[in-house]
């Protein structure tokens, strides 16, 4: 028995179709479901360009497996893009080419999509009635091999529908999730950062860190840390930890646990990577609030994974190296941002920010697809070569948690927290030099940044 009936490879450029779509009538060619289900997407002439490879390539494996077929058209659209309930695609075939496939002895039509940002690309096999289990195997090898260098399939579980959206932040989209402040409220209606981190050579990171929180509209700021280091701000709540040998420990834990209801979570922000306090670190990053979790906290999680849903992670290119495995580098990690940041939130189901040129915030697949939409991934616009500079991570962080606090999503208050904390670095770099920047400047162009944005948002 052949292994294979027939064969279609079909590569697309979106721009192409999207040019062609609106030509009058176009879209008559697709059927109802084709376009219901492009339309639901909220990404209708990607859905369709999925669509149209499909046909393309099941029409060239059906020559192969029939001979020639005549009167293209007539034949073609008898074939139609479907999704099965868990989101796999699949080939729906009418009749009677339905019974002339059947009549030549193909039993499956086997599909695989994917994308791109300019192509899509659709690999089709037909395979033969009564095909056994290890054949079946060597058939979805087949269809791997098939694919050209630089593409890998889709998810089988994976529909358009959850397919990753590349958002950029901008000023009005930004400033449209910019709560209002109401006349009646107090300092419990933006909620209460705990930030936690410090160590004995690193007083000031995690200073930086509630300092940015109070700046970024926490109504309350907590400072957890070891006894000797003190907030910046006297608006700042202190919570002194006792120390072993200058750093926290697991000693701290049940202090921490009493305070931590109803608060959101800051930490790891000069903390440091005892042993003793990598076990601390790894307890609060597995606790139940929302929390941000930055720098030691990142180097603990990174040496024992678990997942961390509900939680905001915020690594560097190094950072997140380790939290992939032995098998990403620096440099892998800057060659593939976008499937690092991916494959980070999948990992530890939470939203990744991933600093740097161009900061990548994604939300985890599990997230998306709860809620019923596109992963999004967010692709920020501020921000300038002066904010590469030692504690302007620390500031991100205690940004973060303050929108966390005021009752934004995570993937929300990450997204503005970056946003806001480039637009503060720009305006810090047009008064000071992107020379003479430092992480504090940041802090102190947050209001000019918040103005803008309220400008904005009118």
């Amino acid at each position: 028995m052949s292994l294979c009936l027939g064969v279609g490879v079909d590569l697309l450029e979106k721009r192409r179709l999207n040019g062609w779509l609106q030509r009058p009538g176009v879209r008559r060619r697709f059927s109802a479901a084709e376009i219901a289900f492009a339309e639901a997407s909220g990404r209708p002439e990607e859905a369709l360009a999925s669509a149209f490879a499909a046909k393309e390539a099941f029409y060239k494996a059906a020559c192969t497996a029939l001979g020639d077929l005549p009167e293209l058209p007539s034949w073609f659209w008898l074939a139609s893009l479907q999704r099965l309930p868990n989101g796999r695609p699949q080939m729906l075939v009418e009749e009677p080419l339905a019974g002339k496939l059947k009549a030549a002895g193909v039993g499956q039509i086997m599909l695989s999509l994917t994308h791109d940002r300019e192509r899509v690309l659709a690999v089709v096999l037909l395979l033969p009635t009564g095909l056994a289990d290890d054949a079946q195997v060597e058939a979805e090898e087949l269809l791997l091999h098939l694919m050209p260098p630089g593409y890998y399939p889709l998810a089988e579980a994976e529909a358009v529908a959850n397919e990753p959206e590349l958002l950029e932040l901008n000023m009005s989209l930004v400033a449209s999730w910019l709560p209002e402040r109401l006349p009646a409220a107090h300092k419990g209606s933006f909620g209460h950062v705990l930030v936690v981190g410090g160590s004995k050579n690193f007083h000031g990171a995690v200073q930086m860190a509630a300092e940015a929180a109070l700046r970024g509209g926490a109504g309350l700021v907590t400072l957890a840390a070891p006894f000797e280091i003190e907030p910046l701000s006297p608006e700042a709540m202190r919570l002194p930890l006792v120390s072993f040998g200058g750093y926290l420990s697991e000693e701290a834990l049940p202090v921490l646990q009493t305070h931590l209801s109803g608060k959101v979570l800051a930490l790891g922000m000069g903390l440091g990577r005892e042993p003793a306090t990598c076990k601390l670190a790894l307890a609060l990053a597995q606790s139940l609030q929302p929390r941000v979790i930055d720098a030691d906290a990142l180097f603990a999680l990174a040496a024992e994974p678990v997942p961390v849903p509900g939680a905001i992670l915020t690594p560097h290119n190094g950072e997140m190296a380790r939290l992939l495995g032995e098998a990403w580098t620096d440099e892998a990690v800057e060659a593939g941002r976008l499937q690092a940041v991916q494959l980070c939130a999948e990992k530890y189901q939470a939203v990744t920010v991933l600093k740097g040129y161009r900061t990548l915030i994604c939300e985890p697949p599990e997230q998306s697809r709860a809620a019923g939409c596109s992963q999004r991934i967010f692709v920020n616009t501020t921000g300038n070569p002066g904010m590469a500079t030692g504690g302007s991570g620390d500031v991100l962080a205690g940004l973060a948690a303050a929108w966390l606090a005021q009752g934004l999503p995570d993937w929300q208050a990450a997204a503005l927290a970056v946003y806001l904390h480039g637009l503060a670095g720009d305006l810090a770099a047009a008064a000071l030099s992107p020379y003479a920047l430092t992480a504090t400047d940041i802090i102190r162009f947050l209001p000019q940044a918040y103005l803008q944005l309220m400008a904005a948002k009118e």
